[in-house]
């Protein structure tokens, strides 16, 4: 590569008394381009993560659903299996209820758990003696530690004269905080058998997984051989899920539609910046360059500047990121539940944000490029014989 060459056409860019302005107003368009994309990319992704981890500290990587027609020497028999596997998984009966606090009354969904199996890291530390409610249900149902709650299950009944829903009593022992509001307002935790009792059936409906890798070893060993349906958070949470990908994709999209607009400027720059150096390319093929090669430095020129500012955006955009990422930073207001923007960035990212900007300015500098050397190979030729 010849180095001169593409130092004096910088030098003309930036320095000289007739710089090109729209060229280097479009070439910084580059360098926001790939900034943009991946300070976008990082953000978004910490935010998506921050709220896809909680909602996994709570509902775990996957679960079983228990068949109906399991009996309690099947679950056990199954357990057993998972136990002998050194698969962390937690068993529990989930139903649908009501509760009750006075005259206040919520739906409820009542997950009873075997203590006796695993214990989820978000279930540490809390007083399962009763009840432990979701903060924001506890709060609606005007709740204090140690009132006497109802339980109420429409799905179960008794008779007595008529027939009457199945209900019991229980003590509000504790609170969750989960920082998600879809379970902080509607659900509940306690021991298994007090769920049982309520359904007078020795039963579990559900088995957890908290790792991935323990689901997925689960679900190719077992699913099959025993005909289970095991069932993933991602499926679990599809319209979550999709949402979060469609937001992604749709500020992508925004951010290459800008970057369409840059590298239209790229081209009107690079025409008319070709058009004034021609006598400049015209001097070096005189003094000995063949044309091809001229051509060909000149084209590596335009790679060249485009692929140091895309690599320049990408640079300050991570050290912005990283910034922002610093526990010092902790400028959010308190109703958030991240008090620093949460940032995540992985290898598609960084590549969505070099290559976007980079083919774009590539495909524009070249279709400039083409169309000046078709434009003006009859006039270097005339000047070249002339000289």
């Amino acid at each position: 590569m010849n180095l001169p060459f593409l130092k004096y056409f910088l030098v003309y860019i930036f320095k000289s008394k007739t710089r090109q302005k729209l060229l280097s107003l479009a070439i910084f368009g580059l360098f926001i381009s790939s900034f943009s994309l991946i300070v976008l990319q990082g953000v978004m992704g910490g935010l998506q993560k921050g709220v896809i981890s909680r909602s996994k500290a709570i509902y775990g990587q996957g679960f079983i659903k228990v068949p109906d027609s399991f009996t309690v020497e099947d679950t056990d028999f199954l357990l057993a299996k998972l136990k002998e596997d050194n698969l962390k998984v937690s068993s529990e009966y989930e139903i649908e209820l009501l509760i009750k606090n006075g005259d206040i009354l919520k739906p409820i969904i009542l997950h009873g758990l075997d203590f006796k199996v695993f214990r989820a890291d978000y279930l540490k530390g809390k007083d399962f003696s009763g009840i432990v409610l979701g903060a924001d249900l506890a709060s609606s149902l005007k709740s204090f530690f140690e009132d006497q709650l109802i339980l109420i299950s429409p799905s179960h009944s008794d008779f007595l004269l008529t027939e009457i829903p199945r209900q019991s009593s229980i003590k509000f022992s504790d609170i969750m905080i989960s920082d998600l509001q879809e379970v902080d307002s509607a659900h509940g935790w306690a021991d298994i058998k007090f769920v049982q009792n309520l359904i007078r059936s020795h039963k579990i409906n559900k088995i957890l997984f908290y790792d991935k890798k323990s689901f997925d070893f689960a679900k190719s060993k077992y699913e099959k051989s025993l005909d289970l349906k095991f069932i993933s958070w991602e499926s679990q949470h599809r319209s979550l899920v999709w949402a979060l990908k469609l937001e992604t994709t749709v500020m992508i999209i925004l951010f290459v539609a800008m970057s369409l607009l840059v590298a239209i400027c790229i081209t009107s720059g690079f025409m008319i910046f070709f058009d004034k150096i021609k006598t400049d390319l015209i001097s070096f093929w005189v003094i000995g360059m063949s044309k091809d090669n001229v051509m060909k430095l000149l084209f590596i020129f335009t790679q060249v500047l485009s692929l140091g500012f895309i690599l320049l955006g990408l640079f300050i955009g991570f050290g912005l990121l990283k910034a922002i990422d610093s526990k010092s930073l902790g400028f959010m207001p308190d109703i958030f539940v991240e008090q620093n923007i949460p940032i995540s960035v992985n290898y598609a990212d960084i590549l969505i944000a070099f290559f976007v900007p980079y083919i774009i300015s590539t495909l524009f500098s070249y279709y400039s490029f083409i169309t000046f050397k078709s434009e003006n190979s009859s006039f270097l030729k005339l000047i070249r014989s002339v000289s």
